[in-house]
């Protein structure tokens, strides 16, 4: 945890642009951008709990579909620091900004982390041990939208851990509709 003080410095540091988790990690000297992209997303699911097998299929028994514009960014945590413990701090973050957190996880009760890379996320460099694996979903209700941001971290080996956050701007959908789908 005291790892992570620059990490809290920082988010003190630059609060304006706290909000968004992508300054707030290129701020960090230890998350490596590896991947990045943006844009319109039109029925896009949402996890809201654990992934699981259902009648041979893998998917969630909680989510929900929206449409938005979304923003996804993948790190790479380097130099001995833990991508779950940084996905942490940022969950701890966004709680003080006034999102409310709908899921967390952890480890196993995840689910399977190949389903997570793959399925989920469309990024195998995600896949990891399913016992080091970190998932959050937090909203916050906006002037005219949703906003929603999450985490998901992996570890695959003590140099090669990553953490995937994802930013999404949801309009034409009110608080109340995205927490109960």
């Amino acid at each position: 945890m005291l790892r992570f003080a620059s990490l809290l410095l920082l988010l003190c540091t630059f609060p304006g642009q706290a909000e968004d988790l992508r300054a707030t990690l290129s701020a960090y000297s230890h998350a490596q951008l590896v991947e990045s992209e943006q844009g319109a997303v039109v029925d896009y699911e949402l996890g809201l709990d654990a992934l699981q097998k259902r009648l041979g299929q893998w998917g969630f028994d909680k989510s929900v579909r929206v449409n938005g514009n979304r923003v996804a960014s993948t790190y790479q945590i380097q130099d001995g620091f833990k991508a779950s413990e940084l996905a942490d701090e940022l969950e701890a973050d966004v709680k003080a900004r006034g999102y409310t957190v709908l899921f967390s996880c952890l480890g196993r009760d995840c689910g399977r982390a190949v389903q997570w890379a793959n399925r989920v996320f469309q990024q195998r460099l995600l896949y990891g041990q399913e016992n080091e694996q970190r998932y959050w979903i937090a909203f916050k209700e906006g002037e005219s939208d949703v906003r929603v941001r999450l985490a998901y971290a992996s570890f695959r080996t003590e140099a090669r851990q990553y953490l995937h956050i994802e930013e999404l701007d949801l309009t034409g959908l009110t608080p109340a509709e995205f927490v109960a789908p």
